[in-house]
């Protein structure tokens, strides 16, 4: 199985958008998320098409099975 943890954010333009990380530590903690969340803020590393990362909106953890057939 496959997890992913999503991480989504409002942009400075009224839009929104997301960092996924793949294979995150595990057990993820909501209180270490949220922490991480708010150091990408602050550093304003990422800007996207929607404007600069303003506020947290969720963060998802997705886990997913993938069957290969061929």
């Amino acid at each position: 199985m496959a997890k992913t943890l999503q991480l989504q954010f409002n942009t400075s333009e009224g839009g929104s958008a997301s960092v996924t990380i793949d294979a995150p530590l595990e057990p993820v903690n909501a209180v270490t998320v949220q922490q991480a969340m708010d150091a990408i803020i602050a550093s304003g590393v990422f800007i996207s098409t929607t404007g600069s990362f303003i506020s947290a909106n969720k963060a998802s953890l997705i886990d997913r099975e993938v069957t290969e057939i061929l």
